[in-house]
């Protein structure tokens, strides 16, 4: 079937194709970094957290998505504790209350926010400037 279709130029591949080990990576806070793919409603975020690390309980007005690539994980979601495992999806709706402690290893997450986060955005802009 992909037969019936013709090759994309490497300059069309350059285009629509990114390499997440490629992407600038973005220190959020200390012991946490990310590589963020900016889309034009929707923001991805290969975030890697550093064992025993703490996000505190926090919301905003993304709906997201959390999906453990690697590691596990103690979700916090309006104050009952999710244990997570390598591919567990949690979705968390917009304004809700949640946090996230890593546990003895280090944990990767692909984190899909929508609305697109503007502030993670300009993050990656500051990060590709430094490099």
């Amino acid at each position: 079937m992909s037969a019936d279709y013709p090759v994309a130029s490497a300059e069309e591949w350059a285009e629509r194709v990114m390499t997440v080990k490629d992407i600038p990576v973005v220190h959020l806070v200390p012991g946490t970094s990310t590589h963020i793919v900016p889309g034009r409603n929707m923001t991805l975020s290969f975030i890697t957290l550093d064992a025993h690390q703490y996000f505190p309980i926090h919301s905003h007005q993304h709906e997201e998505m959390i999906i453990v690539l690697k590691g596990e994980l103690d979700t916090i979601l309006e104050g009952k504790r999710f244990r997570m495992g390598e591919g567990d999806v949690m979705p968390v709706e917009a304004g809700v209350a949640h946090g996230v402690q890593i546990l003895d290893n280090e944990c990767t997450l692909l984190e899909v926010f929508a609305p697109a986060r503007k502030e993670y955005e300009e993050k990656l802009k500051e990060a590709s400037a430094a490099t």
